[in-house]
């Protein structure tokens, strides 16, 4: 994000000045679209094209062919996302050793974090994120979020998750305070195991900052 240059939404194709839907929760839909299971890459490029670019869509995007359409995909993603398709997608011959760099484990998720997401940001900003869909944009959504201090419900179970089990000791007391953290670590695990766009591509979070390093 650049504070003198304003939140970019329009991207310069062809002859074509393309408007991109960058509110919140359409990004965040698309986020779950490219970690659905049960699409293939050529119906992730056309899907996320026609949710990116809702406006243009039939004038100018569903004429293409799939080649070109990928082509735009592959820029959208790049400029608005900082995301390189050809290297996220790459395989093992690309690293001379073979070994491919291990996912980092899922801290949060939309979906099951989005009360306590909406209840921090009323908490810590007074934002309504109802009254915000459709119109704030994505990056400022993730720049607010990151900003969450660490007294509001989502920040709080984030710390759970992320936070050391300490080792075993003779004392009974710290036994049990060990236990009380294992049991809220299982109360708010993430299923780790669920499929998301981090495997993919590159979580979009991940690829702004976000909470997730």
């Amino acid at each position: 994000m650049d504070l003198t240059t304003g939140l970019q939404d329009t991207l310069k194709y062809g002859p074509h000045e393309l408007k991109l839907d960058m509110s919140f929760d359409n990004i965040i839909l698309f986020n779950e679209m490219l970690g659905d299971p049960t699409l293939g890459d050529i119906e992730k490029v056309m899907i996320g094209l026609e949710m990116l670019l809702p406006w243009d869509y039939d004038s100018v995007v569903k004429d293409l062919n799939l080649l070109e359409q990928y082509e735009l995909f592959s820029q959208i993603m790049k400029e608005f996302f900082d995301i390189d398709i050809d290297t996220h997608k790459g395989g093992e011959g690309d690293d001379p050793k073979g070994e491919k760099e291990q996912p980092q484990p899922k801290v949060f998720d939309f979906r099951v974090d989005a009360e306590r997401i909406y209840a921090s940001f009323m908490m810590d900003y007074g934002i309504d994120l109802f009254e915000e869909q459709g119109k704030m944009h994505w990056k400022k959504f993730v720049a607010l979020l990151n900003g969450l201090s660490e007294r509001t419900p989502f920040m709080q179970v984030v710390n759970i998750r992320t936070m050391e089990v300490p080792k075993r000791n003779d004392g009974d007391s710290f036994e049990k305070y060990r236990q009380k953290i294992l049991r809220a670590k299982r109360k708010y695990a993430l299923d780790q195991t669920k499929k998301s766009a981090d495997e993919v591509f590159q979580d979009l979070v991940t690829a702004f900052g976000g909470r997730g390093d």
